[in-house]
């Protein structure tokens, strides 16, 4: 079985897309799928366009000693002609990865494409560039859906701008959903005549079966302080101001009690000047936007995972990454009960599940962990085992396999 992943640019740069491309790809050839790999114009992702067209994923990636020998076939950025209006460039990059697709498909000649969740001006070129002779597969993710949607709503549908998404969409053999209600998003959209797999992510870092939290040496001043910890982007629908706001609660039963935020953004000073008003002054730490990778490094140093993520919003649709590393780690994690959520956490067992929105039950729900150190080790040990046994890129690479293998042998159930 031979599988072309049209890739996004991204996978040429250190960046956690990369890692996890390389992550799936080592599984899949480990699997005994042959795979060829396209990355798109470079402009389409706003970076500055290399020399070579093509390149040795071992000597651009060495961290992956998997990858050797991996190679990626690359895409030239067309000059725009003078005459022809800023706005229409895509359009030149659209045309000229739909170009080299073909080129690559007819040199390689694989049995299918495997579309990657990155720029669906690349699918909408699929069919256009392939002539509809291969099967596509095309992952979603949640980035397609939008809080403000009605519920089983996909972002962008029904605009006539993006009617391109939805026709490009419907032309792939089947897509893989990452959680059950994005899955029901997609078909309360009108795609579900075609097949949606089920196929939930990774995490990024090893599972650490040990399941002990709260590992690395502490920053100066925190030592023996409980910790809590949230790792995501500073929006409202994610549930910081949830969390800032329980903060004086928790704080009159542990005083010493510390947050770390590892994210940033454009609200991260309005959240900053927020706390240096209040009594939390001192008590909240920010560090900024980071790498996936380099937020896992901050979570397992805390007593407690917080993931409080509201209702109704474009977080149902998938779990965060953050969310995964957090079990691998073996976090102890209190978590909204939101759709995918639900999916991920067995409450009770490997993590703690409060009413999303809720003040109150989130307050109490950290409180009683927070005097109970075993409990959080226990949650923590479920959460590793959970995420080694269901959320590895073995598992989710097996998944893939198993969708090439029904997409080929004409099995997808509608």
């Amino acid at each position: 079985m031979r599988v072309l992943h049209l890739l996004d640019p991204a996978v040429l740069r250190a960046t956690d897309y990369r890692s996890r491309t390389l992550a799936l790809i080592d599984q899949l050839r480990a699997q005994g799928v042959h795979t060829v790999h396209l990355a798109g114009p470079e402009r389409m992702a706003g970076m500055r366009p290399a020399e070579h067209s093509d390149v040795n994923m071992h000597a651009a990636m060495p961290e992956r000693p998997g990858s050797s020998g991996l190679h990626i076939y690359r895409t030239h950025d067309p000059e725009r002609p003078r005459w022809l209006p800023r706005p229409c460039a895509p359009v030149l990059s659209i045309t000229a990865w739909a170009l080299r697709l073909r080129q690559v498909a007819r040199l390689t000649r694989p049995d299918l494409i495997h579309v990657h969740a990155s720029n669906w001006n690349a699918l909408a070129a699929l069919p256009a560039a392939c002539g509809g002779a291969l099967p596509l597969i095309a992952e979603t993710e949640r980035r397609l859906g939008s809080a403000s949607s009605s519920p089983g709503r996909l972002s962008g549908f029904g605009a006539g701008s993006h009617l391109w998404e939805r026709w490009a969409l419907t032309r792939a053999r089947a897509l893989a959903a990452p959680s059950l209600e994005m899955r029901a998003a997609l078909r309360g959209a009108g795609l579900g005549g075609r097949r949606i797999a089920v196929i939930p992510p990774a995490a990024d870092v090893d599972a650490n079966l040990t399941g002990m939290a709260r590992t690395g040496r502490m920053p100066r001043g925190l030592e023996g302080a409980p910790l809590l910890g949230y790792a995501g982007r500073l929006e409202h629908n994610e549930g910081i101001d949830l969390l800032l706001s329980i903060l004086p609660a928790l704080r009159r039963r542990h005083p010493a009690l510390r947050l770390v935020v590892a994210g940033g953004g454009a609200r991260e000073d309005e959240l900053a000047a927020r706390i240096h008003g209040s009594n939390a002054r001192g008590h909240v730490v920010f560090t900024g936007a980071l790498p996936s990778r380099r937020a896992a490094d901050v979570l397992p140093r805390a007593d407690i995972a917080v993931f409080p993520a509201l209702p109704g919003g474009s977080a149902e649709l998938a779990p965060s990454r953050h969310l995964m590393n957090a079990m691998a780690q073996g976090c102890a994690i209190v978590a909204s009960d939101i759709a995918c959520h639900r999916e991920l956490l067995t409450h009770g067992h490997s993590g703690m599940l409060f009413h999303a929105g809720s003040r109150a039950a989130l307050a109490e729900m950290l409180l009683g962990l927070l005097d109970c150190p075993e409990r959080q080790r226990a949650l923590g040990t479920a959460a590793a085992i959970c995420a080694a046994s269901r959320h590895s890129w073995t598992v989710t690479a097996a998944s893939y396999r198993r969708l090439y293998e029904d997409v080929l042998t004409q099995g997808c159930k509608h």
